[in-house]
C-alpha cells in the first residue's frame, strides 16, 4: 500500500505579509510547512496572490512542491487567494467558479510513484450565509461525482459544522442567535452572527449524503479559534470544526491530528493515509 500525508490549513494569509494575520510572517508559514512534511497541502487564504514575494514561492518549491494558485475576486478580501501544494507531479489543475461569490475552487490531478492518478479538490466556501454555502457545495459535488474513478480527496475550509457537534447545537440555537445580535463589538458581533448559521449542519450533510466520500475525522476534532486579525486579544481556544478532509473508499486513515496554534485562526489539520 502507498502512504500519503495530506493537510488542510487556512493560513489566514500568512504566506504573504500584510494579507490578513498580524500574528505571523511568511517565514513562520515556511517553518510550519517544513514541519508538516506533507504530500498535499490545501491552503485557503494563502495570501494576496499579486504581492506574493518570489523568494517565498521559490522557498516553497525548494521543499519539493508544485504550486497551484487561484486568486479570489472577492470585495472583502481583494486579491487574496488559495493554493494547493503538491509533492506529487501535477498532471492538471483546474479552476472552477463557486456560485454567488468571486471565489474559485481548485481541482488538481497528480500521479503517484506507481503512476496512479490522485485527485485533490481544494475549497473555501463562503463564511456569511448557509444558503450560499449550499449552492456552492452543490457545485463542488458536481465536480466530485463527475469523475469517480480516481482516489479523491476534498479538503479545505467549509465554514460549516456537523449538525451533531455540541458547539453546532449551541451556535444554531435561538439563544445564541439573540446573544450574537447583542454583542457591542462590531467585528465580534459579525463573527457570532456568521457562526450561528455555520451551526446549521446542512452543508456538511449535503456533502456526505450526495457523494460517496466520507469524513476522515470520525472524532470531529475542532479546528478554529476566535483569535484572528482584529481579534488578537481573543483566546486561542479551539471552538469548532469547520475545516474538513473527505476521502473516497480507497483511503484508510492511519493517523489524524489538529496541530497547535501557529499564528492563524485555523489550525493545520493533518491526515496520514494509505491506499
Amino acid at each position: 500500500m502507498t502512504k500519503l500525508r495530506v493537510v488542510t490549513w487556512n493560513a489566514e494569509g500568512m504566506f504573504v505579509e500584510g494579507s490578513k494575520t498580524r500574528r505571523a510572517l511568511p517565514h513562520d508559514a515556511l517553518a510550519v510547512l517544513r514541519k508538516l512534511k506533507a504530500d498535499f497541502v490545501v491552503v485557503p487564504e494563502f495570501g494576496n496572490i499579486a504581492t506574493a514575494h518570489e523568494e517565498i514561492l521559490l522557498a516553497i518549491r525548494s521543499l519539493g512542491y508544485e504550486i497551484s494558485l487561484a486568486a479570489y475576486d472577492d470585495e472583502r478580501s481583494p486579491g487574496v487567494g488559495m493554493a494547493i501544494l503538491s509533492r506529487l507531479p501535477v498532471t492538471s489543475a483546474l479552476r472552477h467558479a463557486l456560485p454567488e461569490t468571486g471565489r474559485p475552487y481548485i481541482e488538481l490531478h497528480a500521479r503517484d510513484e506507481a503512476g496512479e492518478q490522485i485527485r485533490v479538490i481544494g475549497v473555501h466556501l463562503d463564511d456569511r450565509a448557509e444558503d450560499t454555502r449550499l449552492k456552492q457545495i452543490v457545485a463542488v459535488i458536481s465536480s466530485v461525482n463527475g469523475d469517480i474513478s480516481a482516489p479523491t480527496l476534498v479538503m479545505g475550509d467549509f465554514n460549516a459544522m456537523h449538525e451533531k457537534s455540541l458547539f453546532a447545537r449551541f451556535a444554531r440555537s435561538s439563544i445564541a442567535g439573540r446573544l450574537a445580535s447583542l454583542v457591542r463589538h462590531e467585528q465580534l458581533r459579525s463573527v457570532a452572527g456568521r457562526v450561528h448559521e455555520m451551526g446549521y449542519g446542512t452543508t456538511i450533510n449535503t456533502m456526505l449524503n450526495d457523494t460517496k466520500l466520507r469524513d476522515l475525522d470520525t472524532k470531529h476534532r475542532r479546528t478554529i479559534s476566535a483569535k484572528q486579525a482584529g481579534l488578537e486579544w481573543a483566546p486561542a481556544l479551539r471552538l469548532a470544526k469547520i475545516d474538513w478532509i473527505f476521502g473516497s473508499k480507497q483511503f484508510k486513515v492511519i493517523g489524524y491530528r489538529v496541530l497547535r496554534d501557529v499564528g492563524s485562526d485555523h489550525r493545520p489539520v493533518v491526515a496520514d493515509l494509505q491506499y
